[in-house]
């Protein structure tokens, strides 16, 4: 139950830009903590970059539980997507998860767009969104592809209201989104659309994914398509 769970996380590069070379190079990154049963159990990073007409994003997530000592779950993700025109292009992603591997990969081929992962291989016509949450333009769009093994998810997004997240740092005004269908979580967003926060249920408690540091901002990056 852990480990389905925790496939809906999410987010990558390893170098965090300065805020001056992050104008100039048209990147912006996010890192979060997780935590869970107020354990920080690990992290998720996402970084943007604009290259020419296409955004490239890269996500990082790497989870690992202990309690007593004793392992109950580990979990690495890494993955590339490029974007163009908001619109996925291509996705590269491998997953580890307590040994067992997954996979996605995925390119656009005229009106459709061709997985072969894991756990779904095939193609999808439908403009579709990923389980790397790092824009609210995800939102608007009803099939997700998981990050993980490839799996189209039908959701639907809903407004819940407007709050402020504790970041590491500080309080942050957002507003609040609840996903359901094939996934249930909840997103956060600032008032200029930058994810800030998530959290959902694994393992019978709740994880939160808790800002720890940002340069830049992707929603900015994501609009310069």
């Amino acid at each position: 139950m852990l480990r389905r769970r925790f496939l809906l996380g999410s987010v990558c590069a390893s170098a965090f830009p300065s805020p001056a070379t992050t104008m100039a190079n048209k990147t912006a990154g996010t890192v979060f903590n997780i935590r869970w049963r107020d354990l920080n159990i690990g992290y998720s990073k996402v970084n943007l970059k604009k290259n020419k007409s296409a955004i490239i994003a890269t996500i990082e997530v790497f989870i690992n539980v202990k309690l007593l000592g004793i392992q109950f779950f580990s979990y690495k993700l890494n993955c590339k997507e490029i974007w163009q025109n908001k619109i996925i292009q291509s996705i590269s992603s491998k997953t580890t998860a307590n040994k067992k591997q997954d996979f996605v990969t995925g390119e656009k081929k005229d009106n459709r767009f061709e997985i072969k992962g894991s756990a779904f291989s095939g193609h999808i016509s439908l403009n579709p969104a990923t389980t790397s949450y790092f824009t609210p333009d995800f939102l608007k769009r009803n099939v997700w592809i998981s990050t993980q093994n490839g799996t189209p998810l039908e959701v639907k997004a809903k407004k819940i209201q407007t709050l402020n997240v504790m970041s590491e740092r500080e309080l942050i005004p957002a507003t609040k989104w609840e996903v359901t269908g094939d996934l249930k979580l909840s997103l956060y967003y600032d008032e200029i659309g930058n994810w800030v926060s998530s959290s959902f249920f694994a393992g019978g408690s709740e994880a939160k994914f808790v800002l720890s540091q940002r340069s830049g901002s992707l929603h900015e990056v994501w609009n310069l398509q």
